[in-house]
């Protein structure tokens, strides 16, 4: 059973709550995650993000999405933060919409919470294959 907030503290158009929980849902069942889990979504801007990665990860700059998993067994809990403004500048750069890279985005944090990482090459390639497949998988059945 999947629990799942969002929070906004930024301006965010073109997206749908259902759709993201949808998403998540969808991700953790793939992923077979079993068991109860509570997902927190902050779709937010540049300056929290950069507050809480410098606070979380001592890393003193913005990103485009943070995740931090709490507890290791489930019943497990996760938040994730998208900086709402990159994503836009991303999708651009990438020709594709805001509301797709927001998808992009949630995908990467629910891996990261998974434990998948992209702090190095190999590891960062296994992520992004997945992180991908996912997304066209779940815009071709539900989209």
């Amino acid at each position: 059973m999947l629990s799942f907030r969002i929070l906004k503290s930024t301006r965010v158009q073109g997206y749908s709550t259902d759709d993201l929980k949808a998403l998540a849902a969808y991700v953790l069942v793939r992923e077979n995650v079993l068991g109860p889990v509570d997902l927190t979504l902050d779709l937010t801007g540049p300056k929290r993000i950069q507050a809480l990665n410098r606070r979380f990860r001592g890393v003193d700059r913005t990103t485009d999405v943070i995740a931090f998993r709490y507890g290791r067994r489930a019943p497990w809990e996760g938040d994730i933060a998208i900086n709402v403004p990159q994503a836009r500048l991303q999708a651009k750069k990438m020709h594709h919409t805001a509301r797709r890279e927001i998808r992009l985005l949630l995908i990467h944090g629910v891996l990261h919470l998974l434990g998948y990482t992209d702090y190095e090459r190999q590891p960062r390639r296994k992520m992004f294959l997945r992180q991908n497949r996912l997304l066209r998988q779940w815009e071709t059945r539900f989209s």
